[in-house]
């Protein structure tokens, strides 16, 4: 495989590689976005319900004092239950979180593995070219110098 074709390989796994860290990334702020949505809801959630214990004595008045006693109840059972749903909700989105996170920093470690074995390979490539460049001029004087023509630059 010829340098060109090397470079334009690696150069295409570059781009892959920088696609896949940036879709990591993305993916990692949509997790983000989620999460704060839904810590946002259980903070809201946990608010009502601290409101409608507060409220309490409010229920226990007037005439069907058992009746707004046993729905209060009721009431109070299923928003300590969408709580404790939420919460978990919370917890699973902080793991994804987690996850995500890790799948981003890897993507972009990968990506700057293959960037940094690209300019390695171009260094060489070049210090390649250096390197015969100094040889054909070292040949040149020499042959200069084997014809008598040179003086290491001083006559």
């Amino acid at each position: 495989m010829s340098d060109a074709q090397r470079l334009k390989s690696l150069g295409n796994a570059g781009r892959v590689m920088g696609h896949q860290a940036d879709l990591a990334s993305r993916r990692r702020r949509e997790a983000q976005r989620e999460l704060d949505a839904q810590r946002q809801r259980l903070a809201d959630l946990e608010g009502y319900f601290t409101e409608y214990t507060n409220n309490l004595g409010f229920a226990a008045e007037g005439r069907n004092r058992a009746f707004a006693l046993q729905n209060y109840r009721q009431f109070m059972a299923r928003i300590e239950e969408t709580i404790e749903h939420q919460r978990k909700v919370v917890r699973d989105l902080e793991e994804q979180l987690s996850k995500r996170a890790n799948d981003s920093r890897e993507a972009h470690a990968r990506n700057e593995s293959v960037d940094r074995l690209s300019q390695r390979y171009r260094d060489s490539i070049r210090r390649r070219a250096d390197r015969a460049e100094q040889q054909v001029m070292d040949q040149h004087g020499a042959a200069k110098a084997a014809r008598g023509g040179g003086t290491g630059g001083m006559q």
